[in-house]
């Protein structure tokens, strides 16, 4: 470690390969380029990123924009801000922000679920003026958010307890913030960040933006430009406004009928998915609006289906009819007094917990399908996907195939870009699928950089074991018991916690079946239908024993979502590679991307990467810290084989074995 000389540093020095991040994150804000940053864990990341782009942002009065995909992150972010304003004696301010309906006192369950439900409540209470938390101005409040530096937690019950809005003052106060702590839609959901920045009174161009766990990010741009759509949630739309409008019930029982043709041509071909074209929807669609008797296009039938699930939300129920400016009729009101009755409860009023579970149901089916057929018009170039993998129960999807449309142009815009994460590797895939290359963006330089862990290597040995693997075509019941086996053999030697991750939930129970009793005995295992609160509670029973084995899947929250405290984890498995069958939506990912870089990058890119970028983080969950000790096994023989190997970081010293338990014995015994 390097004495520091930066005023703005909090700790007293730092860490090996901090130094050399920090010089090219304040190259890159002052020189307005674009950063592509794998600095493992434990490098210091969100300091070394800060302190450079903090300086610069005061000294030039550009804004800091530091973007999370985790409530995790936010507190991160928040704690170093604190602890930079405490050492360097600065007039800091910086607001956390979440999403709008998050921060809202009165959101209720759906609306945090349909950003559009809530957004829709939200100008109607504000219009007319019902919201005493929107009417009310403190300037205690603001006083309080500007002068201290307060996670999104503090700053709503804060303004919750004023009877101020938490998203309006927060957004007043960041209108003159020098950094703005936020969720990734912030800046890449078009809509979203189009008003923001319109409150903010900031342009692209002020913004230093840092991605944190920006591995994140492709996939977070693809999902905001993705849907699902399930014939029965049509189904149950239809029924539930059949009494309502006969009009709109008619046209989504059409709908439906286009399920069914696609289910029959599907079936005909004998696959269990097809690719539909972006216009078969529309005009079967057109077609049907427009032999109806009050003939309407898509997107009024869209925009009804909107208003009827609002009208779902209120005491009075449903209301829209196909013309918005007619009333409903006596027989209507008397159908519709009838279904609130005996429908929507089981009681005589209308305020039961049966009532408001059903009420929120019928308003779940409706607002899926509006904002399915919503999304489904965009003309950006999508997968668009009919899948009979359930037959019962077809499926309608599409997702965003390329996020650099939606990324490019505001890397091109902004200040500076920092993207960092632990997993960023390799960064030439990520500038490729973000579209962060200077044949793309031109006249900004792009820095790639790949750091090495500060820790002692001596504190993480990686080994990968022979024979073993999850290779599709070895899959039976004797590689598992062989897998099983070893998983035993290696835990009979770890001192302290251990966590094994499969590449799914089937192949988690097919192993675990085999395990020897007496690690069945130690095993916490995760659950695919497991809420926030269980996982919490066993990540909590985790660290509070002293020798569990923890068994959880590749990609899911306890893989990446935790930072585990105190060295929790002595000893992580990887079983196998997550690689994703071969379905139509990958198949047509990596044929684009063919298409775009080749065939070699192509398969990289659309299959492989993705894939080793879960093992990546699944193995980087046992050193959080330089005192931290961790021994990580890979256990399938690919990742010592092109092209796996490869895709592995450069400081990943591999150690190929048949014994993994007599290195894991060696280890502790250090």
């Amino acid at each position: 470690m390097t004495k520091t000389n930066d005023s703005y540093f909090p700790f007293v020095s730092i860490r090996e390969g901090q130094r050399e991040f920090m010089d090219d994150v304040r190259d890159s804000v002052e020189s307005e380029k674009i950063l592509i940053a794998h600095a493992p864990t434990g490098i210091g990341k969100t300091v070394a990123a800060l302190v450079p782009a903090l300086r610069y942002a005061l000294e030039n009065e550009k804004t800091v924009f530091f973007l999370t995909s985790k409530r995790s992150q936010h507190k991160i972010a928040i704690d170093t801000l604190r602890l930079i304003k405490q050492h360097a004696n600065l007039n800091l301010v910086a607001v956390d922000i979440t999403s709008k309906q998050s921060m809202c006192p009165r959101a209720t369950s759906i609306y945090r679920e349909f950003y559009s439900l809530f957004n829709e409540f939200c100008k109607s209470e504000q219009k007319n003026k019902r919201c005493r938390y929107f009417l009310k101005n403190d300037e205690e409040a603001l006083r309080r958010i500007r002068d201290e530096i307060l996670h999104v937690e503090e700053l709503c019950n804060w303004c919750t307890g004023k009877g101020v809005c938490p998203y309006k003052a927060a957004l007043e106060v960041a209108a003159r913030a020098d950094v703005v702590v936020c969720d990734y839609n912030y800046l890449f959901s078009p809509d979203i960040a189009e008003r923001v920045l319109e409150k903010l009174e900031a342009g692209l161009d002020e913004l230093i933006v840092i991605v944190d766990e920006a591995h994140n990010l492709p996939d977070r741009i693809r999902s905001n430009l993705s849907n699902t759509l399930r014939m029965s949630t049509v189904t149950s739309a239809a029924r539930e406004i059949r009494y309502i409008d006969r009009e709109m019930y008619g046209n989504l029982m059409e709908l439906e009928r286009i399920f069914t043709k696609l289910a029959m041509k599907a079936s005909k071909t004998k696959a269990a998915e097809i690719p539909v074209e972006r216009n078969l929807l529309l005009e079967e669609m057109e077609r049907v609006l427009r032999r109806r008797i009050e003939a309407i296009s898509y997107d009024e039938f869209v925009d009804t289906l909107q208003r009827i699930a609002e009208d779902f939300g209120t005491d009075g129920a449903a209301t829209t009819s196909t013309n918005t400016s007619s009333v409903l009729s006596a027989e209507e009101k008397r159908i519709l007094k009838t279904l609130k009755k005996n429908r929507y409860s089981s009681t005589r009023t209308t305020k039961s917990p049966r009532y408001n579970k059903e009420r929120e149901a019928a308003q779940r089916n409706i607002i899926n399908v509006a904002e399915f057929l919503d999304g489904w018009r965009t003309r950006e170039k999508c997968i668009r996907i009919f899948s009979l993998a359930q037959r019962e129960n077809p499926t309608l999807y599409f997702k965003l195939l390329d996020p650099s449309v939606i990324s490019e142009p505001i890397f091109a815009q902004v200040h500076s870009t920092i993207l960092m994460s632990g997993t960023l590797c390799p960064t030439e895939m990520y500038a490729d699928v973000l579209g962060a290359t200077s044949d793309r963006i031109k006249g900004k330089e792009i820095l790639m950089r790949e750091y090495r862990s500060p820790f002692p290597e001596e504190n993480r040995q990686i080994v990968v074991t022979k024979e073993l693997t999850t290779k599709y075509t070895e899959r039976g019941e004797e590689m598992y018991r062989k897998v099983a086996e070893k998983i035993g053999e290696v835990a009979k030697y770890v001192k302290g916690g251990m966590a094994v991750f499969f590449p799914s939930y089937a192949l988690l129970n097919d192993i675990a079946a085999y395990l020897p009793e007496d690690m069945s005995r130690r095993a916490m295992i995760e659950r695919r239908a497991m809420n926030k609160t269980e996982k919490n509670r066993l990540y909590e029973l985790l660290r509070d024993t002293t020798n569990g084995v923890l068994l959880a899947v590749q990609g899911g929250s306890f893989s990446e979502g935790l930072d585990y405290e105190s060295n929790t984890l002595k000893a992580i498995i990887v079983v196998g590679v997550p690689l994703s069958p071969p379905t139509l939506e990958v198949k047509l990912i990596e044929g684009y991307y063919t298409g775009k870089y080749g065939a070699e990058k192509g398969r990289l890119y659309g299959y492989l990467y993705p894939a080793v970028t879960k093992v990546l983080q699944a193995a980087g969950r046992g050193i959080r810290s330089e005192h931290d000790r961790c021994i990580i096994v890979l256990m399938d023989y690919r990742f010592a084989k092109f092209p796996y190997k490869n895709c592995l970081p450069s400081d990943y010293n591999l150690t190929l074995t048949d014994r993994a338990e007599v290195l894991c014995r060696k280890f502790f015994l250090i």
